[in-house]
């Protein structure tokens, strides 16, 4: 029995898994077994495991789902899944157990009646070796891809997602403000990256509950910060070089911004003493592209045509050479979610989907800036799940 489980918790996920299985059953799936670290959050709520051994679970059409751990997260995984069902494998001779997590699962496969069963893997994930070493223990089964399965459940949000968030959100925000609040002539960038940390996992920890015990509020990752001729830099992460008047910096939170595991995008620039013409322009142009774009946003919408829409207006503005990437992403677990918002995404929006809008212009050598905020798409419309932009460039 795992400990300190919630009723709201063992709901959450029992209808995740519930939202798995109906899909697993239209393609006639008897059981899927998944390894990609945050498909294995998203389905036992073990998020702080270091993915350095192999875990897994393995989620049958019908029954009790199994979470396989090394013996070193046995404790952890029960304190904090949700699963009644942990077991472990060893790195060493143990009386009754297994020495490696393949004849565990093989055990788990027999036990379940699954040996001939279709075994939904994670083609996008799963090596090639691994997947082999599964078709030798198991040569009765078959394999299919089933990545896309977690992929359409994750891309759409419950309730209980978007409160983290929200709250991943205010994280993130924590960062910026620090940020501004620190920076000045002189400064190294990195030096401004760890007051965002610091203030990230502050906010963090304001937000956790008494109970949060087994969960830990410091952020990972790398705060990504550029100044000067390094902005155009898209993931430039903070390096010794100092800040100085008349600098450009961007900062990116999508790396340190972290709540239970979940994260949102967020993109900052702020010019330092003195802002020229043409940063000013270029940000108010970002500016009113991301608003476009959130002007187009609704449910019904293709995810190509909001990209479209931004990419039009940096075209006729002159500025269409220096686009380095598509408007945006969705956002949760993974710092990039299903769908894309590019040419050639034509997913419809749906309410409940949470998205990254982040409009970019890279002059090489000279300056780059990105506004990019996260959203929660509602049956209306859009939801902040960050704040909104400044509609001027911010000079400190």
């Amino acid at each position: 029995m795992t400990e300190g489980r919630s009723e709201t918790q063992v709901r959450e996920f029992s209808t995740r898994v519930e939202r798995i299985r109906t899909l697993m059953r239209k393609q006639s799936i008897g059981a899927l077994y998944l390894t990609q670290p945050t498909n294995v959050w998203y389905v036992a709520g073990f998020w702080e495991f270091i993915p350095i051994r192999m875990e897994a679970v393995l989620v049958p059409a019908d029954g009790e789902c199994v979470f396989i751990v090394s013996k070193n997260e046995f404790e952890y995984a029960n304190k904090v899944s949700w699963m009644n069902d942990v077991r472990y494998y060893t790195e060493f001779p143990e009386p009754g157990r297994h020495q490696n997590p393949y004849n565990l699962m093989k055990d788990v496969f027999r036990e379940k009646n699954l040996e001939k069963a279709t075994i939904g893997i994670e083609e996008t994930f799963l090596p090639v070796a691994e997947h082999r070493r599964f078709s030798q223990i198991l040569p009765q089964a078959r394999f299919v891809d089933s990545s896309a399965i977690l992929a359409e459940c994750r891309m759409i949000k419950s309730a209980y997602e978007i409160d983290l968030l929200k709250k991943t959100g205010k994280v993130a925000v924590a960062a910026w403000n620090a940020s501004l609040n620190i920076a000045k002539p002189g400064l190294r960038e990195y030096e401004v990256a760890q007051a965002a940390r610091d203030a990230a996992t502050n906010a963090a920890a304001s937000l956790f509950s008494p109970e949060d015990v087994n969960h830990s509020p410091l952020t990972d990752g790398v705060q990504l910060i550029q100044s000067g001729a390094r902005s155009s830099i898209s993931h430039g992460k903070g390096s010794p070089n100092r800040l100085k008047r008349g600098d450009m910096v961007a900062m990116c939170f999508c790396m340190t911004n972290q709540f239970k595991g979940y994260r949102v995008g967020f993109s900052r620039n702020f010019a330092l003493g003195d802002a020229t013409n043409e940063m000013i322009n270029v940000y108010n142009l970002l500016y009113e592209a991301q608003q476009a774009a959130f002007a187009e946003l609704k449910p019904g919408v293709t995810a190509s045509h909001l990209d479209a829409t931004v990419r039009k207006m940096i075209h006729k503005a002159g500025y269409g050479q220096y686009i380095e990437h598509r408007l945006g992403r969705g956002v949760g677990l993974d710092i990039a979610e299903r769908p894309d918002l590019k040419e050639g995404d034509n997913t419809v929006i749906q309410p409940g989907m949470t998205l990254a809008v982040e409009p970019a212009i890279y002059i090489t050598g000279k300056w780059g800036i990105q506004i990019e905020d996260s959203v929660h798409v509602t049956e209306s419309g859009f939801e902040y799940l960050t704040v909104a932009p400044e509609p001027e460039l911010p000079v400190i």
